[in-house]
């Protein structure tokens, strides 16, 4: 068994936080509807951002409530997938696995997340 895999795609490298410091506490839940995101457009990604620990997560600007931000106590929920389809096609794939936090105001991005209701940006 590969303990550096946390799906069958993703490695652990590719969804701790940037800054360095290794956190990599992500939602089960979340994970495996990234997994199964992955499947279903059928294009190999590594997501641009996902956990971020709180100090990483203010100097990248993230808002202080993010889906992105990584503790123990609260696991991340989100993720950042490059444009490696169609954007209609992720929302849509993002959707169908359960993503309910879409946002889409970014250049060479979308920013997918749980969340308690539904949301766009």
């Amino acid at each position: 068994m590969d303990f550096s895999l946390a799906t069958p795609h993703f490695k652990w490298s590719e969804l701790e936080c940037k800054c360095g410091c290794n956190a990599q506490y992500i939602d089960d839940e979340a994970l495996w509807m990234l997994e199964d995101l992955r499947v279903l457009i059928a294009r190999p990604f590594s997501p641009s951002s996902a956990a971020r620990c709180p100090l990483h997560n203010v100097r990248v600007g993230g808002a202080p409530l993010s889906k992105h931000r990584s503790t123990e106590v609260t696991p991340s929920t989100a993720f950042d997938i490059p444009l490696v389809a169609p954007l209609e096609r992720l929302l849509e794939a993002a959707e169908q696995v359960g993503f309910n936090g879409l946002g889409t105001s970014y250049n060479s991005f979308i920013h997918v997340d749980l969340r308690e209701a539904p949301a766009r940006w």
